[in-house]
């Protein structure tokens, strides 16, 4: 009797699921995520509610299920711990650790202690391999979010006289960001200052990470690798002034790694605060959008052509080309589909602009659906980057909010919107058309080519690019393309 009142159970609740999900296009996947974050993994009773909701067969619901590496079909711990096997953690000391962990709980991978409590599993590539080597069984507290997007600290007068950068980049994160956020907010408030913490993107010096910037009257000044316990010391010391403290490391731009660079794509990373549509604006952003909203989609076309932009994917293949096989081909319905499912460990590049710049891969992206005629976009983001696509749909809804997306994109008659899909786990889906697969809802089987995804992609004319094409489009707009 407890056994059917729970499938009861379980197949109510799923039903709700179905029935809110339904209506999205490809829903399967979003569908499973759901059912696992209800029950903690993928219930056999919730199988065939699925496969009835979608006209779908039990057999391809659970094809689905099986192919993904994050969909249990099994109950788990109450707490998850997810170790990264990918080859950047190996290297540095990941195999030793796993060892040491499983054999400490007496556990194998995948396996649950007697208390159900603990649950191992592998993860491959957290995008943390400047950190290696990590697991994952983070989270965000409520008091580390709160103070993220440039909350006053202080109560002791009407302006703002300091801001206070302390990165909210995953992989300084994983470095005790939070926690030193939290106790500068702590601290701050107990000595009555007037300050405002901003949590900024990384500038990817990760071994300085977490790094603390002020912002003083000469300028930005940086202090690290700062831990929650040197905050009372750096007050002290004069931290709201630029002061002098063994951590100091001067004007960021000054250090030897930035120094020598002349950044495009990560300009703004780890300078702004990503969530903020003023602080984008007020270091370039929307240029280009503004200037394109203005143009025909053939002369976008060709200003990108003659730009020189290539993919960024491997095969460098011109994007003026590909917009203008997308623009010419026939449908009612085109898509733009960001490719941000980077897997290969070592490489965390998109995770660290969508972290840090988020509003520069949506420009890109609304610039490309103008361009080739697309009125719905989606990016297809790795289950393994949590924090990226947190930042990622709150940084579309503000771009809602503000007319960047929606039916009257900046006022003008194109309408375009976007979707943050995220896949579950699997290497393959880098692969444009196993991506499109998922997307779809199906599992990430490499397609045959012809026809290719610029004629018939999800299932009609789609682009797909990779995302820090969609970031380079700002380059291209300063003259800065080739």
């Amino acid at each position: 009797m407890e056994s059917r009142s729970a499938d009861t159970d379980i197949v109510s609740r799923t039903e709700a699921i179905v029935g809110r999900l339904k209506p999205l296009e490809g829903p399967l996947l979003p569908i499973l995520h759901d059912v696992q974050r209800e029950f903690g993994y993928v219930p056999q009773a919730s199988l065939p509610v699925i496969a009835n909701g979608l006209n779908l067969s039990r057999a391809e619901v659970h094809g689905v299920v099986s192919f993904y590496h994050d969909y249990r079909e099994a109950p788990a711990g109450r707490h998850v711990i997810k170790l990264c096997r990918a080859e950047a953690c190996q290297s540095m000391g990941g195999d030793e650790l796993a060892e040491r962990l499983l054999g400490l709980l007496g556990l194998g991978w995948h396996e649950t202690s007697a208390n159900s409590k603990v649950t191992i599993e592998p993860v491959y590539c957290l995008g943390l391999c400047a950190c290696a080597p990590r697991g994952d069984g983070r989270w965000r507290s409520d008091r580390a979010a709160g103070c993220r997007h440039g909350r006053r600290t202080g109560e002791g007068g009407a302006g703002m006289s300091v801001k206070i950068y302390i990165p909210g980049d995953s992989g300084a994160v994983a470095l005790g960001a939070d926690r030193l956020a939290m106790r500068m907010a702590e601290a701050l408030k107990a000595r009555d200052l007037d300050a405002e913490i901003v949590r900024n993107g990384s500038r990817g010096l990760y071994w300085l990470e977490p790094m603390v910037e002020v912002e003083t009257d000469k300028g930005r000044v940086a202090y690290g690798p700062v831990k929650a316990s040197d905050v009372d010391s750096l007050i002290e010391a004069g931290l709201l002034e630029g002061g002098d403290h063994p951590l100091s490391l001067g004007a960021p731009e000054e250090l030897p790694f930035l120094k020598r660079q002349t950044r495009l794509t990560f300009a703004r990373c780890g300078i702004t605060d990503p969530l903020s549509l003023k602080d984008y604006r007020d270091h370039g952003g929307l240029t280009g959008l503004t200037t394109a909203v203005a143009m025909a989609p053939e002369a976008i076309v060709a200003q990108v052509t003659e730009s020189g932009l290539r993919g960024r994917g491997g095969a460098g293949f011109p994007t003026g080309i590909k917009w203008k096989t997308v623009l010419e081909a026939e449908g009612e319905q085109k898509y733009i589909v960001c490719n941000a499912d980077e897997g290969d460990s070592g490489t965390f590049a998109d995770r660290m602009i969508m972290e840090g710049d988020p509003f520069v891969l949506i420009e890109g992206m609304v610039i490309a659906s103008i361009a080739t005629r697309a009125t719905k976009g989606y990016v297809y983001l790795r289950s393994e980057y949590p924090h990226a696509i947190s930042m990622m749909n709150r940084a579309v809804e503000i771009a809602r909010e503000a007319g960047i997306l929606g039916k009257a994109v900046l006022g003008s008659n194109h309408a375009f919107d976007i979707e943050i899909r995220v896949g579950a786990g699997a290497y393959v889906c880098g692969e444009e058309t196993a991506l499109l697969e998922s997307l779809e809802g199906r599992r990430g089987v490499v397609r045959a080519k012809p026809p290719l995804p610029s004629a018939q992609g999800v299932p009609r004319p789609s682009d797909r690019r990779q995302q820090r094409d969609f970031a380079r489009l700002r380059a291209c707009d300063h003259g800065q393309g080739r």
